[in-house]
């Protein structure tokens, strides 16, 4: 019987423990409440009701236990908090079963209400280590607002350079989103998130950062997977990543995970160049690309439709009825699925398309939504009678097209973009003539081909050589 619970039985069982245990929590608490009320001569009558009660708590306390017990078969916790946890919660459930035999048989009338304090007292140590196991050590004293130096948020600085990469942009992701399943008392998957020894150490599986490549690094790598995939992190239900989270990473990924570095000092990409001048805010505290007005909160049903698709759907700000939209996980929605946007036509503000199957008749879609201010089609097959139906966004401020197979004749669709304030063309088919004419027609616009050559000096020479043979 026992190695049949220690196999897949037990692991099914074990993992009721979350739910058994709310159970006597309370309950208990219910039964200690009506034995100190039943020392009132005017509520003396509710003394009739703590045995029932304190024998339903009983019950599902050692049933918890048992589960409990169950559930650390399958490892991934610190030993020490383990065993606090469970020797309290077994306290719980022998304090609870003593109380029913005493009250059951009337001995030691007098002592009842001094165990059940006690029992309450187990129950309430045991429950914190429980959550500490859950939810991480710092759980309660995160959110405290008083007496906790913390580190200033990236969004806080005047100058986003001079953020420390790390410190400042990764470890507030990972500590929100992973410390509670990869600290030092839960140790799923046997990994640490939290300190970069841990994260270069890796885990059961090995490393999990992977030669500057993020698409075969563990960390990133089940970031992206479908919800419903079993190896997705964070699981289903946890709290997810939002895009610019996953940029983030992405790019810290990418620069090879430096612990020390500032922003400053690494190279940044277009998207990430984005995702910065997302996170600053103008003079009066709101963002150039942002729409002035607000709208109301978007459709459930509508969200909905695209989250189905793969989209990532994520409100721009708190109490923002705005939204981004991201194909990140998607890349295969194109333009048959191009409608599925309209109906969030006024909340969506950023639209990112890169990587995605969408090309240019999905854009006559694209080019009616009234909101967007920002475009990502890198990577795309979208071409020049794509940017003809984009001449009709004329709210667009920021457009991508890296890696697309526009020429300079789609840039001529784009010379009357007036709110145009940035446009990314590195590995178009566009030429140089093209580009000027673009900036003469755009001339507040940054117009960023990625063609960045270094100035050649006079004192530079290059020698060659006959081969002799």
């Amino acid at each position: 019987m026992m190695i049949l619970l220690q196999g897949g039985w037990g692991l099914f069982i074990g993992r009721f423990h979350p739910l058994l245990v709310h159970l006597p929590i309370g309950i208990l608490i219910i039964a200690f409440v009506l034995e100190w009320l039943s020392r009132f001569r005017q509520l003396a009558v509710l003394g009739a009701a703590v045995l029932p009660t304190l024998l339903f708590g009983a019950i599902s306390a050692v049933a918890a236990c048992v589960a409990g017990y169950l559930l650390s078969l399958s490892g991934g916790y610190d030993e020490a908090a383990l065993n606090l946890h469970m020797w309290m919660g077994i306290a719980v459930a022998v304090l609870s079963i003593l109380l029913c035999v005493f009250r059951k048989y009337n001995l030691f009338r007098k002592s009842w209400l001094p165990v059940s304090a006690l029992m309450i007292l187990a129950l309430s140590v045991a429950g914190h280590y429980g959550g500490n196991l859950t939810h991480g050590e710092d759980y309660l004293t995160a959110a405290w607002p008083f007496g906790k130096n913390q580190a200033p948020a990236a969004a806080a600085y005047k100058n986003i350079d001079d953020a420390k990469v790390y410190e400042h942009l990764v470890q507030p992701i990972l500590e929100q989103k992973c410390y509670s399943c990869h600290n030092e008392q839960k140790l799923k998957g046997g990994l640490r998130l939290d300190g970069m020894a841990h994260i270069r150490e890796g885990g059961e599986n090995g490393p999990v950062l992977k030669d500057s490549i993020p698409e075969m690094s563990e960390l990133y790598k089940r970031l992206i997977l479908p919800e419903s995939d079993d190896h997705r992190m964070p699981p289903k239900g946890k709290p997810q990543l939002t895009p610019l989270d996953l940029e983030i990473l992405y790019w810290w990924i990418q620069q090879g995970a430096p612990d020390s570095a500032t922003v400053r000092e690494l190279t940044k990409s277009p998207r990430i160049q984005l995702a910065f001048e997302g996170m600053k805010p103008s003079g009066d505290g709101t963002h150039p690309y942002m729409p002035l007005t607000e709208t109301a909160d978007p459709s459930t049903e509508a969200v909905n439709a695209l989250v189905r698709t793969g989209m990532k759907v994520m409100p721009v700000a708190a109490n923002s009825g705005f939204v981004m939209v991201s194909a990140v996980n998607a890349s295969g929605f194109g333009n048959a699925d191009a409608p599925l946007l309209q109906p969030l036509g006024k909340h969506i503000v950023w639209l990112n398309l890169a990587g995605s199957a969408m090309s240019d008749s999905g854009l006559q879609v694209v080019a009616t939504l009234p909101a967007l201010t920002r475009l990502q089609l890198e990577y795309t097959g979208v071409t020049d009678q794509g940017l003809q139906y984009l001449s009709n966004a004329k709210q667009l401020k920021y457009l991508n097209l890296t890696g697309t197979k526009i020429t300079d004749k789609g840039l001529g669709y784009l010379r009357n973009q007036a709110a145009l304030q940035e446009v990314f063309l590195y590995g178009t088919g566009v030429t140089a003539a093209g580009v000027e004419q673009l900036r003469k027609a755009l001339p507040d616009a940054n117009i960023d081909t990625g063609g960045y050559r270094m100035p050649v000096l006079a004192t530079d020479t290059a020698v060659f050589r006959k081969n002799p043979s």
